[in-house]
């Protein structure tokens, strides 16, 4: 018999600690991407040198399973090799050495900092070892304090809040009719077609896209965020960034990404209502349907816009049902509400799951949980070519 995947869980408490919930077995599924690739997948095109802390493995998942872009465009990624004398001893220099002396030899434009699990358990200083660096490089540094047990939403968040927070320009003008998409990367969005085919569905209907965070846009661009009128989350990995650009900027937020045309419409009147008002709309169907025969599997956001797409061009209600940045899909939760549905919208890795509980399966290939392994299968599922009815037919398959 095979061995069953354990995964350990982390919850928040009231009081802002962390502690572990109980183990996860899983029989039927695997696990999302994690934080620590979203944030090397944000910090991709920009310019600067992201190194992950840590021995060396998770650097691994990121370029072979995770980041679709790393054979074909190059980007300063490294892993410290974190040893084990060097975690014991809890010696910084070391790590402080070979980043100076990396970043003198090839000049990026700035440095991130992320880290995997052993950091963590061992408390690395980021912001310290951050503020060490930058003294000896005189480049700017961000710290991003991941740990490799949560989903790479949340690694994506707290990447494009510190860019935000460290090279964002104040513009005290807002150029009307404009709009900054956040939580945008491959590990959601796959391909740049895509996100162009999400761009030309607001630019169709009036709207300038002011930036697009983070495929596809210059540095230059992202650092004015605050010329926009509202800015869109089209996966939940843009909540922080957004809820940041809120508080600095008093700028409010749409939720929801342009599915299909009619979803499109809906999501520009969401847009055209926050630019209005100035308080933040969501387009997106909420997770609870408990007479819909249709369950949707996979990212929050793009998950949430498709049931409203659905809903929208076949009157049909939808279940969603989505991973928790800290705990994933709880496997007994996931084989209940597949089993109150009669089809299932979900990654082909669900098969397994799907098929137990006697459901049909319309394949939807995320990358953010196979990987590569079905890129070639994934539409064109934003923009208004998208045909919803088609979909339901057949699915990528």
């Amino acid at each position: 018999m095979p061995d069953l995947p354990l995964r350990i869980c982390v919850r928040w408490r009231e009081d802002g600690r962390r502690e572990m919930s109980d183990w996860h077995v899983h029989v039927y599924t695997s696990t999302y991407t994690a934080d620590v690739s979203g944030v090397c997948s944000a910090m991709y095109e920009l310019g600067g040198m992201t190194v992950l802390h840590d021995p060396s493995g998770c650097n691994s998942t990121y370029t072979t399973h995770d980041e679709p872009r790393w054979y074909d465009s190059d980007s300063l990624m490294f892993v410290s090799g974190l040893d084990e004398l060097t975690a014991v001893y809890g010696d910084d220099n070391v790590l402080v050495d070979n980043v100076t002396r990396t970043a003198k030899a090839l000049n990026p434009r700035f440095i991130t900092l992320c880290g995997a699990s052993i950091p963590h358990i061992i408390a690395f200083d980021f912001r310290g070892v951050a503020r060490l660096i930058e003294e000896k490089t005189g480049l700017p540094v961000l710290p991003v304090p991941t740990d490799g047990l949560r989903l790479y939403t949340s690694g994506v968040g707290l990447a494009q809040r510190a860019f935000l927070r460290r090279f964002g320009v104040h513009s005290a003008e807002k150029r009307k009719g404009a709009v900054n998409l956040l939580g945008v990367t491959p590990i959601d969005f796959s391909r740049q077609e895509i996100v162009d085919a999400m761009k030309e569905a607001l630019t169709a209907r009036g709207y300038t896209v002011n930036a697009c965070f983070s495929m596809g846009d210059s540095f230059e661009k992202l650092t004015k965020a605050s010329e926009a009128e509202v800015n869109v989350v089209v996966s939940s990995a843009g909540f922080l960034p957004a809820k940041y650009l809120q508080a600095k900027y008093h700028m409010p937020y749409v939720v929801g990404t342009p599915i299909g045309k009619k979803m499109g419409d809906a999501l520009s009147d969401a847009i055209s209502k926050a630019m209005g008002t100035g308080e933040n709309v969501s387009a997106v169907s909420p997770a609870e349907e408990d007479s819909a025969d249709l369950l949707i599997i996979g990212e929050e956001v793009l998950s949430k816009s498709l049931a409203r797409a659905i809903a929208l061009e076949t009157g049909e209600r939808c279940r969603v049902l989505f991973p928790d940045p800290d705990e994933g899909i709880d496997e007994d939760r996931l084989l209940s509400m597949i089993g109150k549905a009669r089809t299932v919208i979900a990654d082909p890795l669900y098969r397994p799951a799907v098929e137990t509980q006697g459901a049909t399966l319309i394949p939807l290939p995320h990358e953010g949980y196979s990987g590569r392994i079905y890129r070639a299968l994934i539409p064109v599922f934003c923009g208004d070519g998208f045909d919803i009815s088609a979909f339901l037919l057949g699915g990528c398959s």
